[in-house]
Parts: structure tokens; sequence; C-alpha cells
């Protein structure tokens, strides 16, 4: 089972020759083996996702922000009609995740209406998207604390387990940070958001990230193998990112590259 990191980057996409070792496309994250395809939340970087089409693709939105969906529709395989997609969100019912990608990719705002009787898509309510996934994978979710809401994910296969945190906002609510960490315990992997610096974070009160520095916390708390590091400001240049990974990251912890591929089994 591989993880593959197709967009790490937060807000905007990021042209720059800049940020060519960490990426500039925005939020898309793929899991994937030999019987099941998982990407979760859209980006800009899903355009470069190659979809397998001998195995099923399940797709799940964290939330529906511009940076975590305007990748949908650039991505060849969608207008594929040999190809369906099984997409679902915690966060949003069927009805509701329609309507919000129907306003996002549909005139005035875009040329197409690309979900107008579109057999490509099916769009699900959360539970169903669960018992559709059982024989291929078990997901779990917990709520974020973001502007708007969020949610969380936990996918569990072949013994091992990712935990999906993106885009939430540490130190707010005790509760919801109870239920990440709770979620988080033991896992093989942790994608955290950093957007912040420690200094950074306390002008962005209410924004819905969390700081570099307490994902280090975060990481020694849930005892995770890896924890990546990801959602990085549109700002923060690899030259930034390489200072911070030999000054601030100990042994376990790692900011996301786009494109880098972790093997799990």
């Amino acid at each position: 089972m591989d993880l593959k990191l197709h967009g790490v980057r937060g807000s905007i996409p990021v042209p720059s020759r800049e940020v060519l070792k960490y990426g500039g496309h925005t939020t898309c994250m793929e899991i994937s083996c030999d019987t099941f395809q998982l990407i979760i939340d859209l980006g800009s970087g899903f355009k470069n996702v190659e979809i397998k089409k001998n195995i099923p693709t399940f797709i799940v939105f964290s939330h529906f922000h511009h940076d975590h969906t305007q990748g949908f529709p650039f991505n060849s395989a969608v207008y594929d009609k040999d190809i369906q997609f099984h997409i679902s969100s915690a966060l949003l019912n069927r009805k509701e995740i329609l309507k919000v990608l129907k306003n996002c990719f549909s005139p005035p705002v875009f040329p197409l209406d690309i979900l107008d009787d579109n057999i490509n898509f099916n769009i699900m309510n959360f539970d169903t998207f669960k018992a559709a996934a059982i024989d291929f994978f078990k997901i779990e979710t917990f709520p974020l604390c973001h502007p708007g809401g969020a949610s969380g994910y936990k996918v569990s296969a072949f013994n091992k387990s990712i935990v999906y945190a993106l885009d939430h906002e540490f130190g707010l609510e005790k509760n919801i940070d109870n239920g990440l960490l709770k979620a988080a315990l033991n896992s093989d992997v942790v994608i955290w958001d950093g957007m912040y610096t420690k200094k950074e974070i306390k002008n962005k009160l209410g924004w819905g990230h969390s700081s570099i520095e307490q994902g280090v916390v975060f990481y020694h708390k849930s005892k995770a193998k890896k924890l990546l590091i990801s959602h990085h400001a549109p700002g923060r240049d690899d030259k930034e990112l390489d200072i911070m990974s030999n000054s601030v990251l100990p042994k376990g912890v790692f900011f996301a590259k786009e494109n880098k591929t972790i093997k799990l089994i």
C-alpha cells in the first residue's frame, strides 16, 4: 500500500521555482494498492493523479474550500465514461455535496457543468461510502476545528493506518483535539496541518490552521511512526522549509513533499 502526496500547499497553488523541492500544488493525497485507490481532497494536485481503471476509485473530501476542490475538473479521467468515482464527505450529506460541487463547477463560475448527467460520479452519504469501501479499507472520521467545519479521516488497511488532519486549528477545542489524538495514537502516518510557525500563529487565531511546532508536540503525544507536516503556507519557500527541517523537526517528523511516495507495505 502506497501513500502519495500530489499537493502539499495551502490556500493557493504556487507556480514558482522557489518551491520546486516541496511543491506548489494544493492539497491532494492518494492511498493505493492492487485492490483500491482512495483520494482525499481534490486540490490542484489532483490533475496529476493517475486514475487506475482496473480497481475502484474512491474520493472523500475533508471540506469544500477552494484549495481542496479546485483540481476536480482538471484531471482528464473525470471525463472518461468508463471510469466511476465513488465520492463522499463526512461533512455533508449526498444532496449537499452535489449542490456544493455544482455551484463550484457550473456556470457562471465555471464554463461547464461537469456534474450534469455525468454517470461517472457516484455521490454517496458517508455511511453508504463506508459500507461500500469496507471490502477494501476501513475509514473512520472525526471533526476538525476549521471555519465552516472540516472532517478528518483515519484510513486502515493491511494492519496499517493513516490519519489525515488538514485543515485543523489545534488548541481551540479540547474535545476535538482529544478526538484527533485518539485517532492518531500509534498510527503509521499522521498528515498534520502546519501552515504557520509558532510566531505566525499568534496573529491567526480562528483561521483554522495549526503550527509546525504544535505538530512536533503532537507527534510525541500520538506515538505515531511518522508525522508529515503539510498545507505549507503559500509564501514559505524551499529554503525556509529546509532551514526549519534541520532546526525544528525531530527524527520521525518531516515536511510533506509533492510527488513523494511512502510505501507502507
